[in-house]
């Protein structure tokens, strides 16, 4: 069995290759002859065989020697090459990195974060994964994404949650719509509008329900969509009105809809990055957190 061999061994043996002299290697190396003589011994004693040809004159490069040199030299290669890259990662100048981001982010401030990113760090690759929240959650956990954007919920035990957003619901309607001149509202002066609703799987339908109790139940449910674009759509079309949250209006700003404020009661979804708790992120990983942050920040209110 060959013993473990040190890089030291090796470089040692390509320097005497390469010089043609112990003594020069030596001094290259800033080492002793002795030291010298004896990484290329060890090397020798596992390889099984002499890579050098010694006289009391001179040194030169065995058979064996000449068929291991080449290999010797990439080894060398791979190592210096292998460093480059891990300082580059750390200088946050190349990598990728993966995350995860909900329906309502990856159609709003996702591609400004992004361009930000992208605009400082142009040699780092993103990989993003577009997910309902509890999807991306489940993906931090599993490794699949280093961080992910979006809500929480309800803690966690093996998450981090960086709330940077709250994104309070506004009922949306068509700008012709009677409503559309208001500077507020309640829900009990829109509980007999007609509603578009999303599903009663939905994790916002479920947050309204959980907030409005009796109150939701009498909004009318005539037309059902499974997503924010269907109801934003429908609603521009004067069909009916939409409770939504805020955020969203950015991301239909084509259409001819108005945003009132609602109350009694204030209803509002908390917005953020999500990581796993104890798990240090990337070098690159951690700066677009920060860009993300920023951006989050400034879209708040």
């Amino acid at each position: 069995m060959i013993r473990d061999t040190s890089l030291g061994e090796i470089i040692a043996f390509v320097t005497v290759a390469r010089l043609g002299s112990f003594a020069l290697a030596a001094d290259e190396l800033l080492v002793t002859q002795s030291a010298l003589s004896k990484r290329i011994k060890k090397l020798e004693d596992s390889i099984g065989a002499p890579l050098l040809d010694r006289t009391t004159r001179s040194v030169a490069v065995s058979t064996l020697g000449r068929e291991f040199l080449p290999k010797a030299k990439r080894i060398i290669e791979d190592y210096n090459r292998s460093l480059n890259d891990m300082s580059e990662l750390v200088k946050v100048r190349k990598g990728i990195v993966t995350l995860s981001c909900n329906m309502t982010l990856s159609d709003t401030l996702l591609p400004e974060i992004i361009d930000r990113f992208k605009t400082t760090y142009p040699n780092i690759r993103v990989r993003v994964h577009e997910d309902s929240s509890p999807q991306a959650l489940e993906r931090v956990l599993s490794g699949q994404s280093e961080l992910a954007f979006g809500t929480l919920g309800e803690s966690h035990p093996e998450l981090d949650f960086e709330q940077l957003i709250d994104d309070r619901f506004v009922i949306a309607c068509h700008k012709s719509h009677p409503l559309a001149t208001a500077t507020s509202t309640t829900w009990e002066e829109v509980k007999n509008q007609n509603f578009i609703l999303l599903r009663p799987e939905s994790g916002t339908r479920k947050l309204l329900h959980r907030h409005l109790g009796a109150l939701y139940d009498v909004l009318s449910n005539d037309i059902q969509v499974g997503h924010f674009h269907s109801q934003l759509s429908l609603v521009a079309r004067g069909i009916g009105i939409a409770a939504t949250p805020s955020l969203i209006r950015l991301s239909r700003r084509d259409l001819e809809i108005a945003i009132i404020p609602i109350s009694e009661p204030t209803i509002s979804r908390k917005l953020g990055i999500l990581t796993y708790k104890g798990r240090a992120l990337s070098p690159a990983a951690e700066k677009l957190r920060e860009v993300a942050a920023s951006v989050m920040q400034g879209a708040d209110g």
